[in-house]
C-alpha cells in the first residue's frame, strides 16, 4: 500500500495531498492510509488479456548447396561429358568441338548460352553470347573448330566447358536458389586433358555467371577439381592386365602412347609421347588423296570423308566404304589407312610399342579405333612386330572408354 500524508486545515476545510513523502514512510498524526488499487488478474478474465510477447520472426529457409560432378574430355573433334549427381551417372553427352560467337542467343537450340568474364569501363558486365556444338555451324556466322588450330582447345576451353554445361538436360533441377530466374550452380569439374590444369582453371575461373534459356546461373567451381591425363580411363580399364601397361590413344589430332604403373590403388602414368599429327585428321587427308587419285572431279569434302570413314565396315578381309555418289571406295580407304600407318606420326607411335608390347599389354583406345578397318590394320601392323595378339587389348567402345571408366573413381560405390 502507498502512504500519503494528509494535512487538515480546520479553518478552511481544505484537504491537501502531499506527494513528497517517500513510499513506506512512517505514519504521522493525521495521516490516512490510501490503498493501492488492486492489480487485475489477467488470467481471471481472458478477454482483458494483454501480452507483450514479440511477434514471431519469419522462418529463414536455408537451401543447402548441391554440388554436381562433371567429368569432361574436351577433344579436338568432340567434347565428351559425364554428369554425376549424388554418386550416380545421370547423363552423358557427346558434342562437336565447334564454337560460334553470336550477337544474341538463338532460342531453342542446344549449347546456347550467355556469359560474362569481366566488367567494362562503365563497371557493367561485358556479356558474350555463344553457341557450342553442331548448332554452331547453323548461325550464319564464322565458327571455330578446335581442329583448326594447335592451341584452340586451351584458348576456347571455358567456352567448351560452359557449352557442355548449357547442354545438360534439366539444368534448372541441378541448381539451387529461391529465385526461379536467378540460380546457383556448384560444380566439381574433372578434366581429361594434355593441357596445363592451371591454365584451364584460370580461364574457367574468370566466368562468374552464365545464362541459359533466360535463367541466370552464378557459377562456383570446386577448388578440389582435378585434371587427369588424357586417356586416363583406359589405364583404369587395364588395372587387371598387368603391373606395367601401355595405352595407344588415337584421337583426332594425336596418337598418344603412355606407360602406366598399376601397382598401386590407382594407375600412375610413367611416360607419355603425344605424337602430334598421328590422329584421324591425318588419315582423312590420306583418304582424300587416295580417293581423288589425281582426278579433281572426284574430290570429296573432308566432312563427308569423315562420315564415310566412321560408317565404313570390315568384312571378309575387305574394307567397305560408300561415296556420296554411291560408288564403292573401300579400296581407296584401305590404301589410305596403310599409308597412314607407314608414313605419318602414327608410325612413330607404333614403332615405340614394337618392343614394349612383346612383354606388356597395350590397350588400344580413342575414336580412331571405333573404325573397324583401322582396328584391324593397326592390329595387323603390331602383330608383324612380333607382339603377341594376347597383348593387344581392344576395350568395348574404345572411343568412350577413356571417359566412361572414370566412374570407377567418382560413382556411388567409390566416392
Amino acid at each position: 500500500m502507498v502512504r500519503k500524508k494528509v494535512t487538515s486545515d480546520v479553518e478552511h476545510g481544505d484537504t491537501q495531498l502531499d506527494d513528497e513523502l517517500p513510499v513506506n514512510s512512517d505514519i504521522e498524526q493525521g495521516d490516512e492510509l490510501l490503498e493501492e488499487a488492486p492489480k487485475t488478474d489477467v488470467t481471471a478474465n481472458p478477454e482483458s488479456e494483454q501480452t507483450n510477447e514479440p511477434k514471431p520472426k519469419k522462418t529463414r529457409v536455408i537451401i543447402p548447396k548441391r554440388e554436381i560432378t562433371i567429368i569432361l574430355d574436351g577433344g579436338r573433334s568432340r567434347i565428351k561429358v559425364l554428369l554425376i549427381v549424388d554418386g550416380q551417372v545421370t547423363s552423358n553427352l557427346v558434342i562437336d568441338s565447334v564454337v560460334c560467337q553470336v550477337d544474341s542467343p538463338p532460342f531453342g537450340e542446344l549449347g546456347v548460352f550467355s556469359m560474362s568474364r569481366g566488367k567494362g569501363e562503365d563497371k557493367k558486365d561485358v556479356v558474350e553470347h555463344w553457341v557450342v556444338g553442331s548448332s554452331a555451324k547453323l548461325q550464319g556466322k564464322p565458327f571455330v573448330a578446335m581442329s583448326d588450330g594447335e592451341n584452340h582447345k586451351v584458348d576456347y576451353f571455358p567456352i567448351l566447358a560452359l557449352g557442355a554445361i548449357a547442354s545438360l538436360p534439366n539444368l534448372h533441377d541441378l541448381s539451387t536458389g529461391s529465385n526461379e530466374k536467378s540460380r546457383s550452380l556448384s560444380i566439381k569439374l574433372i578434366t581429361l586433358s594434355l593441357a596445363n590444369p592451371l591454365n584451364l582453371k584460370a580461364g574457367l575461373g574468370a566466368c562468374k555467371w552464365m545464362k541459359v534459356d533466360g535463367i541466370k546461373y552464378s557459377l562456383s567451381f570446386s577448388k578440389t577439381a582435378l585434371n587427369y591425363p588424357e586417356g586416363y580411363g583406359a589405364a583404369l580399364f587395364s588395372q587387371d592386365k598387368g603391373s606395367t601397361v601401355y595405352t595407344l590413344d588415337v584421337g583426332f589430332g594425336t596418337a598418344c602412347v603412355s606407360q602406366y604403373n598399376n601397382q598401386g590403388k590407382l594407375p600412375k602414368r610413367v611416360s607419355h609421347k603425344p605424337n602430334g599429327g598421328g590422329g584421324i585428321s591425318t588419315l582423312i587427308r590420306e583418304f582424300a588423296e587416295s580417293v581423288a587419285n589425281g582426278d579433281s572431279s572426284r574430290l570429296i569434302k573432308p566432312s563427308q570423308l569423315r562420315e564415310i570413314l566412321e560408317s565404313s565396315t570390315f568384312e571378309d578381309g575387305r574394307v567397305n566404304a560408300i561415296a556420296p555418289d554411291g560408288r564403292e571406295i573401300g579400296t581407296a580407304l584401305e590404301v589410305a589407312i596403310k599409308n597412314w600407318i607407314r608414313d605419318t606420326p602414327l608410325t612413330f607411335a607404333l614403332e615405340s610399342l614394337s618392343t614394349a608390347g612383346r612383354k606388356n599389354p597395350i590397350v588400344l583406345c580413342g575414336g580412331g579405333f571405333e573404325v573397324p578397318a583401322v582396328q584391324h590394320l593397326v592390329k595387323e601392323a603390331l602383330a608383324e612386330s612380333s607382339i603377341p595378339l594376347d597383348n593387344l587389348v581392344f576395350p568395348p567402345n574404345p572411343g568412350l572408354i577413356a571417359l566412361s571408366e572414370m566412374t570407377k573413381i567418382y560413382t556411388q560405390a567409390n566416392v
